[in-house]
């Protein structure tokens, strides 16, 4: 992938329990191969500046196109990502259902959470259809996984999924 600087990208999570996680930030600068990136939504302290920090170009992708989607139309089974302590973590909608003030809700299964969180309740705005950046004759292409038939116990579907 050519990465330029000025390019708005995604960093794979390395740190521990960050893997897994998908952080925006912005490419501004590069040295010997190594990319300067000045993440979105880190902060170095609370109210601080921006975390930057020097990322090899193996763990970058650019950021997904935007889908025309609408973040209220997702059904259960659908693989989705969802905004979450500032990255985008994969997950499958187990449920979606309206709160007690009538406002539509998701119930995401995740299987890569960190500190054991698998289950959370999302509003729609921080959903969006996950999509995977894959090799294919020498290029990268953007897919879109299939729905999944939701079962009893939706961990068997990730499971079968990651074999």
């Amino acid at each position: 992938m050519a990465v330029e600087i000025g390019d708005f990208i995604e960093v794979i999570g390395h740190e521990p329990g960050y893997e897994h996680g998908y952080f925006e930030g912005e490419v501004i600068g590069e040295y010997d191969g190594i990319l300067k990136i000045q993440y979105e939504h880190f902060v170095v302290e609370k109210d601080g500046p921006y975390l930057v920090e020097m990322i090899h170009p193996d763990h970058v992708r650019p950021r997904p196109p935007h889908s025309d989607k609408d973040v209220e139309s997702f059904q259960k089974g659908d693989v989705v990502d969802v905004l979450w302590k500032d990255g985008w973590w994969q997950g499958i909608i187990y449920d979606v259902f309206d709160n007690l003030n009538n406002e539509m809700r998701y119930e995401v299964f995740y299987d890569y959470m960190p500190k054991y969180k698998k289950y959370a309740v999302c509003q729609p705005m921080n959903v969006r259809p996950h999509q995977d950046w894959i090799s294919v004759n020498n290029g990268r292409v953007w897919v879109t996984p299939v729905r999944e038939e939701i079962e009893e116990d939706v961990k068997v579907i990730w499971e079968r999924r990651w074999r």
